[in-house]
């Protein structure tokens, strides 16, 4: 039985193998863009794909075709406060547009059954949620009629998706990018500046097309980007970018190919997914690739684990997203931190801008609120960004190199918006203002943090001062609460926080009596870089609000000069800048007793620039913090001076329109800045007006300083009157110390004591008549300089318009590698600036080796200076400078040859760094001192004894002369010296034949010459200063015409000298001719032409140098006058004559006769009065006989009494009669064609 079971089954065996073979064995394909593929199923349906791109993931492959229209995502419903859509109350009416949670990626990524798919969100999109009848809750996911090996073959890739605002406020924000995607709608547009969009990196399998994406798809295969459902309909569909600058918007492609935005739980726009094949794993079973035999396959031999997709869980304690090498450790207690939760933080530090050490420049701290550690990369970019906004406001942008800024990363448990934990417990009061909350922990300090916990620690760890704390902050020291931490105010000149939102609002604390110095700003909101500003404003310059109203109280009447209660202009504290530019005095709001120098003014509203008024105590405040300059030198105007706004008495009324009255009037006369065009040639004997106000710094030294106005031509020369005395005019002004200084915010007063604010300020006011003869120029303006006693200039007329440039300064090790926890600030300097900075020694402990980018001009925009320490693991190569030998002088110590090492600054003894100096001194030669000898040297003003060895004075003093010019001391001889007698030398104006001078002055007494009535520039050469060349002749012209019979001619001479210049010769018209004279009728009006012609043979032009007029009735037999009237260059009339002759006639026949011949001709009865008839035996025409017919009517002569048998030659002409000038004559035609006959016997 067994051995027939087998044979059985042998021959099965063999019967199948001689059938065809129909299976095709498995293959990997090389997919190309264009190709086809069909994998997977939904709704019954197999999909088919193409491959659309290839990049670094491999082949993108997209749905040929709409496969559903489904909504992007449910509106908030099951869970209102989980994920996305907790960050956008607006996502509660419209769904979510982040991708990483929506229901449309947690869809496409499902193999689920129905309704088991996991809605990462939270929110399913079920009915009421979604759009119309689109919930789709309830469905299976995309994938669940996927096999596993078709899955497989999908690649699980990480790739950039785009976030909008309410994610990248979050902080959910990877790599370096700044900006929202720009909305283009055009395809080729829409991808502009997405390499710089705000993005995180998702995981997935099945996806939508981002922009880039689809942008890629049109650049591939043109059209294709735009979809289509299964009847062939084009039609929209989702991409997984969204509108970015929105809360809920996404983008789609629109059946006609635009880029468009939609709210995303709208059901209605199609599904089109997209994934990149796993190409290593894919192989086909069959197909070619193209759309009608696609590839069909799969990945069976990829092994992987069953597909899901997880939720993107938000960690309550994320990482930090910075560095945390350099930070500060505090230990704060109960009072500053009740629940635990920040008892014990880290805070990392980053220096944002450091120009010079901390004991040199103003130090401002600034800190964050409501950053989780994962959003301090963007708090870092926040304060860079604040920071150097507000230094393009004067006064900052003045003294922008003076501060170091360093940003404190406070990391919140929680973003400020959604109300959890925050490291400052900041809250925002009913009067919308920010406060450390005291309420909530139960501890007033809480809001003294800054000087008691962060201030002490910073300084001891990161300040170059570092000073070792003095107490514990979690405890009450013995004696003055706030004394011991008073040594925090005079190191870091500002406390100031961000906090993490786009909400309206701000406040300044300042107390420091009581410990308080800090401002809050908001990062985001419209005008942030504003509120900064302003609330900076408070904090440095202690400077009020002018918007609020009611009485001024004391402290302020008294701290802060642009605030005041004092209605009289005579005792009002700005009283000395009243009418310089827009200062006035004016009330702040209506019916306010509150007084501001200026209702234009960032200190009433943030849509302005500081007012004069607060520059001016801006600058003292800070000239108080930093050694810098000596004088603060407002922006100079000038205006057109009418004696209007001149005295305190024009600004009595306080109201805010007699403001704008004063503004407008100002406007109108302003000439300069942006209004200097306005000086015109109008302003002869007007009056000009110079000003500014300037403020001495100084409490010891007086100032003198000049002022020098002119009128200038677009060429750059000076104008002059009349007589040529240059329109220029010079005024000296002598600058009062400050003598109030002392009382003024001193660097560590903890209060302002009360001070004079005029002390030291002189309001300066130069004004220049214009002379009634002043030569002015269209393109003329007023120059102007404010010179120091040295000659330097400190402003002109192109200081207000002055450019800026930026820039950046970078900290950087030797390798050229940045250093950790430094973030490079950016600044505005004018245009031009050599930045002469001193780096600090130190940077982290990082000793300082070089600077990169000082002392030379900066000339554009993203100059960079770097400065360069040296990495403490980086192992060190001496570069040595030999310092050579230098001898000692009398007072000079001298010094052996050395070298230095720019990088560590070690000195050596030899040029291979073998021979350290550790004693610094011992390279040092003592200075001898000096040697007086005994006898007396002196100059015309003292004398001395002079050291032997070097000359140098010693016992010098001035001559004591007593009644004589002898020195009683040396016996020196005085000669008096010449005083000048300067008399005006007028200046002479230049003429067409000699040259002009231009004004000088000559001494009476010596001879000499000089430039300026102060005998200051003397002229050595006069015969070759001052000349102006001679003036061009004023050219006049005469004009003797030509005529036919004589020449004429051209004159050119200098009106005023009357030099002929030149003479041009106007040829006679000697040649006037007609084109013809006589001419045959023909029943038409006859018009022979003129040709005139001068004696050199050129044409005249009809018209131009002469006219034709025509006698009437030209159209008949007669004799007609041609006129012709010269013109132009040309005089005189010339007439010619023409004849119209009658026309013509011939001969018909000649009949001989016995001793005669009858003679026939066609008859020509028009404009004819009759014929003649010519004969004659020559053939010439000699000895003629003519034969008049007086009737036009005959046609025919017999001739008779000749001699027989004689050849007659015979012809005929017409004739008309015509009276001219009452005369009747005749005017024939021409001959016929002679004829011959011979007469009979």
């Amino acid at each position: 039985m067994t051995k027939k079971i087998t044979a059985i089954f042998l021959a099965l065996c063999m019967a199948i193998s001689v059938l065809p073979m129909t299976i095709q064995a498995a293959s990997k394909p090389d997919i190309k863009v264009g190709d086809y593929v069909k994998m997977g199923a939904y709704n019954n349906a197999s999909i088919l794909w193409r491959c659309v791109s290839i990049d670094n993931n491999g082949p993108l492959m997209l749905a040929d075709k709409i496969v559903d229209t489904l909504a992007y995502d449910a509106k908030t419903n099951d869970n209102s406060n989980s994920k996305s859509h907790s960050r956008s109350y607006k996502r509660d009416d419209y769904g979510s547009n982040y991708w990483k949670d929506s229901n449309m990626r947690s869809w496409l990524n499902s193999t689920a059954a129905e309704g088991k798919v996991d809605w990462l969100c939270g929110n399913p999109p079920k009915d009421g949620y979604v759009s119309g009848v689109g919930a789709y809750n309830e469905k299976a996911g995309f994938l669940n009629a996927f096999s596993k090996s078709e899955i497989a073959a999908m690649k699980t890739v990480t790739q950039r998706s785009l976030v909008s605002h309410p994610e990248y406020n979050k902080g959910i924000v990877d790599g370096d990018a700044n900006s929202d995607l720009l909305y283009y709608t055009d395809i080729s547009e829409a991808v502009a500046n997405y390499d710089s969009s705000y993005f995180e990196t998702t995981t997935e399998k099945v996806f939508l097309l981002d922009v880039k994406q689809a942008n890629a798809v049109w650049k591939n295969l043109k059209g294709y980007y735009v979809a289509y459902n299964n009847d062939g309909m084009a039609w929209p569909y989702w991409l997984r970018t969204p509108v970015t600058d929105c809360n809920h918007d996404m983008r789609y492609i629109s059946s006609s190919g635009q880029v468009g935005r939609y709210a995303p739980w709208y059901s209605d726009l199609g599904v089109r997914p997209a994934f990149y094949l796993d190409s290593e794993y894919f192989v086909t079973t069959s197909g070619s690739g193209s759309q009608s035999s696609p590839y069909i396959g799969s990945a069976p031999n990829k092994q992987e684990d069953d597909y899901t997709i997880s939720e993107p869980a938000e960690d309550a304690n994320p990482d930090w997203n910075v560095s945390t090498e350099q930070s500060i450790q505090l230990t704060l207690g109960p009072w500053y931190s009740n629940d635990g939760k920040y008892s014990n933080p880290t805070i990392p530090v980053y220096t944002i801008q450091k120009t010079r050490s901390d004991t040199e420049n103003m130090v401002v701290v600034v800190c964050g609120e409501g950053y989780t550690k994962s959003q301090q990369g963007k708090f870092i970019n926040d304060v860079k960004r604040l920071w150097q906004d507000a230094m393009k406001y004067e006064p900052y942008r003045s003294y922008a190199d003076r501060f170091n800024v360093y940003a404190l990363c406070t990391a919140s448990e929680s973003t400020f918006d959604n109300g959890g934990s925050t490291f400052f417990d900041v809250i925002v009061d009913k009067y919308n203002s920010p406060v450390i909350s005291n309420n909530l922990h139960g501890s007033q300090w809480k809001n003294h943090i800054f000087e008691r916990c962060i201030g002490p620690e910073f300084i001891e760890k990161i300040h170059d001062a570092h000073i070792k704390k003095k107490c514990d902050p979690n405890t009450i020291p013995s004696g003055s609460e706030y004394e011991p931490y008073y040594y925090v105010h005079d190191y870091i000149a500002q406390f100031a926080m961000v906090v993490n939102t786009k909400s309206d609002f701000g406040g300044a604390y300042n107390n420091r009596e009581y410990g308080f110095h800090y401002f809050i700003s908001p990062s985001d909101s419209y005008r942030a870089s504003k509120t900064f500003a302003h609330e900076f404003g408070h904090g440095l310059l202690g400077l009020g609000d002018e918007y609020s109203n009611g009485y001024l109280l004391d402290d302020k009447e008294l701290k802060s000069l642009n605030l005041s209660s004092v209605e009289d202009p005579e005792k009002i504290k700005w009283r000395q800048l009243l009418g310089f530019r827009n200062t006035y005095t004016c009330r702040n709001a209506y019916g306010s007793k509150m007084l501001v120098s200026n209702y234009e003014c960032i200190m009433r509203d943030t849509n302005y620039q500081f007012c004069e008024v607060c520059r001016l105590q801006g600058f003292k405040r800070m000239s108080q913090l930093v050694k810098d300059v000596d004088l603060y030198v407002a922006t100079p105007e000038v205006k057109e001076y009418t004696g209007a706004y001149s005295k305190p008495s024009d600004f009595t009324d306080l109201e805010t329109s007699s403001y704008y009255n004063y503004t407008y009037n100002r406007n109108d006369r302003l000439l300069s800045g942006n209004s200097k065009s306005r000086f015109n040639t109008n302003m002869n004997g007007k009056k000009i007006e110079l000003r500014t106000v300037i403020q001495n710094i100084s409490d010891k030294n007086a100032r003198q300083l000049k002022f020098k106005m002119w009128i200038k031509h677009s060429d750059g020369s000076v104008a002059t009157d009349s007589s040529g005395n240059p329109l220029q005019t010079v005024q000296t002004f002598d600058i009062p110390v400050w003598n109030d200084k002392a009382n003024f915010w001193p660097l560590g007063a903890l209060d302002h004591i009360k001070s004079d604010f005029n002390s030291g300020l002189k309001s300066c006011s130069l004004i220049y008549q214009i002379p009634s003869d002043a030569q002015l120029k269209s393109g003329d303006t007023v120059a102007f300089q404010v010179l120091d006693e040295n000659g330097n200039v400190l402003a002109d007329d192109n200081t207000e318009t002055q450019r800026y440039t930026t820039v950046s300064i970078q900290y950087k090790f030797e390798d050229g590698s940045e250093i950790p926890n430094t973030a490079g600030g950016t600044f505005t300097v004018p245009y031009g600036t050599k930045l002469d900075l001193t780096p600090a020694k130190t940077l982290y402990d990082y000793e300082f080796i070089k600077v990169d980018g000082l002392n030379k001009p900066i000339v554009s925009d993203g100059t960079v200076v770097t400065y360069y320490y040296k990495n403490k693991n980086e192992e060190h190569t001496h570069n040595l400078t030999l310092v050579a030998a230098k001898a000692a002088t009398c007072t000079t110590a001298g010094n052996s040859a050395y070298y230095t090492c720019d990088g560590c600054d070690k000195w050596f003894a030899d040029a291979t760094g073998s021979v350290e100096i550790t004693d610094k001194t011992s390279v040092k030669i003592p200075a001898p001192g000096h040697t007086a000898g005994t006898e007396w040297k002196s100059d015309d003003t003292n004398h001395w004894h002079e050291c032997s060895r070097c000359h140098d004075k010693k016992d010098e003093a001035a001559h004591d002369y007593g009644s004589d010019n002898v020195c009683d001391t040396c016996g020196y001889y005085k000669t008096v010296p010449h005083t000048h007698n300067l008399t005006l030398v007028a200046a002479k104006a230049a003429t067409c034949t000699d040259g002009g001078k231009e004004a000088y002055y000559k001494c009476e007494g010596c001879g000499k010459f000089y430039e300026d009535v102060l005998g200051t520039k003397e002229i050595t050469d006069l015969a070759s200063w001052g000349n102006i060349a001679k003036i061009a002749h004023t050219t006049k012209q005469t004009v003797t015409k030509a005529t036919p019979t004589a020449n004429g001619k051209i004159v050119n001479y200098c009106s005023v000298c009357k030099k002929t210049l030149s003479t041009t010769v106007i040829p006679k018209a000697s040649s006037i001719k007609l084109k013809a004279t006589s001419l045959t009728y023909n029943g038409k009006v006859r018009t022979p032409k003129v040709i005139v012609k001068d004696r050199t043979g050129k044409t005249l032009v009809k018209n131009t140098d002469y006219t034709v007029s025509y006698a009437k009735g030209r159209k008949y037999v007669g004799k007609y006058a041609v006129k012709i009237t010269f013109k132009g260059k040309y005089s005189g009339t010339k007439t010619l004559y023409f004849t119209i002759k009658p026309k013509a006639t011939s001969i018909s026949s000649l009949k001989a006769g016995s001793k005669k011949f009858t003679v026939k001709w066609k008859k020509q009865a028009t404009q004819t009065t009759g014929y003649q008839v010519q004969y004659s035996a020559s053939s010439k025409f000699s000895k003629a006989k003519t034969v008049t017919v007086g009737k036009n009517t005959t046609v025919s002569k017999k001739i008779s009494k000749l001699s027989g048998k004689k050849k007659y030659y015979v012809r005929v002409r017409t004739y008309k009669t015509v009276k001219i000038n009452g005369k009747s004559i005749r005017i024939y035609s021409g001959w016929s064609k002679a004829k011959t006959v011979t007469t009979k016997k």
